[in-house]
């Protein structure tokens, strides 16, 4: 009997992740359709095939937790990341890795339903919560901690010693120094360079970055 598997999320990032593990996954998995509030449309079109899109309500009705089924996050938001994860609390959520990730096996301690895509290198000691997405080629230095639902566009760079909290958003190409700390539901803008402790709910843009909005 095939694993089924289903992604949370209808948009940009939720093809890339179908993408991921399709290059991830063995012949032992099936994909099953995307799972999406109140969808528009009844499939959409991914690499060359049109694939079901389901409706959230329907699924959680109607397809019950079982060992054979995985759930995988495509959602880029951390706030929304924050409720799906706790809609679906009761599904398998698997790490889904991509095969070219470095990382020292060891030493990384991960929760679940972390998405690894390809390029990403962490290197020692270091802890990870669930429901984190690192997007391409991301860094992850020695000694740093995360929590849960973090978002991290392609090319953020966290140094060693960091410690991060839960649902907050780096931007691409953003960068942490050793040692900080950044607190709860953050944005880090987009190339911006985080020199100094963050609290709580702050949007934090420039190199180094100051506060925009709280």
């Amino acid at each position: 009997m095939k694993k089924q598997y289903y992604i949370i999320g209808s948009g940009g990032f939720a093809k890339e992740v179908y993408f991921l593990a399709e290059n991830t996954l063995d012949s032992s998995h099936q994909f099953m359709g995307f799972i999406d509030k109140n969808p528009s449309v009844a499939s959409i079109k991914v690499r060359g095939r049109m694939e079901e899109v389901i409706d959230e309500d329907f699924f959680l009705d109607n397809v019950l937790p079982n060992e054979s089924l995985a759930v995988y996050n495509g959602v880029g938001d951390p706030n929304l990341l924050l409720k799906l994860t706790t809609k679906f609390k009761d599904y398998n959520f698997p790490n889904l890795i991509h095969s070219n990730f470095v990382g020292d096996t060891r030493s990384i301690v991960m929760g679940k339903g972390n998405i690894i895509t390809a390029g990403c290198i962490f290197t020692v000691d270091i802890s990870i919560g669930s429901f984190n997405i690192f997007n391409l080629s991301t860094t992850v230095g020695h000694d740093t901690i995360i929590g849960d639902c973090n978002i991290f566009n392609p090319g953020v760079n966290i140094s060693g010693g960091v410690v991060i909290g839960n649902a907050n958003l780096f931007g691409t190409n953003s960068t942490v120094l050793q040692l900080i700390q950044i607190k709860d539901r953050n944005i880090l803008g987009a190339s911006s360079m985080a020199n100094k402790n963050i609290e709580n709910d702050a949007v934090m843009i420039g190199s180094p970055a100051k506060l925009l909005v709280r």
